[in-house]
């Protein structure tokens, strides 16, 4: 991949990393663009980092024994007025109408939708099934604030349980518990977990996981915490009110499990940022390596490149060559700014050597490497 084929047009080079605000300086990272108070577009560097977080998860989803699915961002309100949340939501739930007058509404969550389809597909004499799925939320926030930590259009895993039984029903729950820990752990975060409200979701109890940051605007254990996921048991709540009955004619016990993607995307980049800009881990980062070469126009800098993108390729590690033709300053600061997690400067200098400067992102050590051992010293992990 080259930089230059990157939705990628820093403006503001002048600007102290260090003295930015978080969402500004993700924005100078062109990781999203802001289109209206609390509206995101995500570019290309951006997304690179949110599928990190989407790879985490999806792993330990499939891991839990739940089945990947995509459900309508567009809902019949019906459904909603059948649960009796479509006046629970009130102002919060976005709502329109179409052409003959039918109420539609934007998910905020799919309980009703998951219900539906199961309802109309699943096996009545052994229901035992998980269903999760990542996609756009929205919720009319009166106060947007943090960039992505409350928007009004956000990335969420959502997950939905259905089993015959209350202990198939707390196995699922239990299984999703366990897997949020181990997602929270591979992205290096703390969670705590503490009791929820249970809220417009509804159902018998449920616990949200907190990691202490400045961010957030809770409190765990006596600190200032930001809620990034949050599981429930929801007993009978949604199946006695959409008619979903097991074999017995008893109705089938439900769960309900969020992640919020962005908003730990906006978590990780604030652990993840020093006065330089973003640094990437093994777990979250847009690229493995920057290959940063220094004089573009010179065919012996751009041969060397390519040969240096090709070995690295070949062993699995992603890499971004700056062919831009612009100041050395800029490409070296830029390759700092990105979330990458190492930095390889290519330069005529380097290639008369045969040693070229490696640099880890995070700790900002540097070491004089060999072409032959790059590839080697490049895939080494943290």
């Amino acid at each position: 991949m080259k930089f230059s084929q990157q939705f990628f047009s820093n403006s503001f080079f002048e600007q102290d990393n260090a003295k930015l605000e978080l969402t500004d300086l993700a924005r100078k990272a062109c990781f999203f663009h802001q289109d209206a108070a609390g509206l995101y577009s995500w570019m290309s560097l951006g997304l690179r980092a949110q599928r990190c977080v989407e790879r985490v998860v999806r792993d330990e989803m499939d891991r839990a024994g739940f089945c990947e699915v995509q459900m309508s961002l567009l809902q019949d309100a019906d459904l909603w007025r059948q649960s009796g949340r479509l006046d629970i939501y009130g102002d919060e739930l976005m709502r329109l109408t179409n052409r003959s007058g039918r109420l539609f509404c934007l998910g905020a969550t799919c309980e009703e939708l998951a219900a539906n389809m199961v309802r109309t597909h699943y096996n009545r004499t052994d229901l035992s099934l998980g269903l999760y799925q990542f996609g756009n939320k929205y919720r009319d926030e009166l106060r947007t604030r943090g960039g992505l930590v409350r928007a009004r259009e956000f990335i969420m895993k959502d997950a939905y349980a259905f089993h015959a039984t209350d202990d198939g029903a707390r196995a699922a729950y239990e299984a999703v518990r366990d897997a949020y820990r181990r997602i929270f752990e591979r992205l290096g975060l703390d969670a705590i977990a503490k009791s929820g409200d249970n809220g417009e979701i509804g159902g018998r109890s449920s616990e949200e996981f907190h990691v202490v940051s400045e961010l957030g605007e809770d409190e765990a254990d006596g600190r200032r915490s930001l809620e990034c996921a949050h599981i429930f048991e929801l007993g009978d709540r949604y199946s006695k009110a959409l008619g979903l009955v097991n074999a017995k004619g008893e109705f089938v016990r439900m769960g309900c499990f969020g992640v919020g993607i962005s908003r730990l995307v906006m978590l990780l980049l604030d652990r993840q940022r020093d006065g330089r800009g973003f640094w990437g881990s093994d777990a979250f980062h847009t690229f493995d390596v920057v290959l940063t070469v220094i004089d573009w126009e010179r065919q012996a800098c751009q041969d060397a490149a390519q040969r240096l993108q090709r070995d690295l390729q070949a062993a699995g590690i992603s890499v971004l060559v700056d062919d831009r033709v612009v100041q050395a300053g800029k490409k070296l600061a830029d390759a700092e700014l990105i979330a990458c997690r190492q930095r390889v400067v290519v330069s005529g200098k380097a290639i008369a050597s045969g040693r070229f400067e490696w640099m880890d992102r995070r700790t900002l050590a540097r070491e004089s490497v060999s072409a032959a051992d790059l590839a080697a010293r490049c895939a080494r992990r943290r």
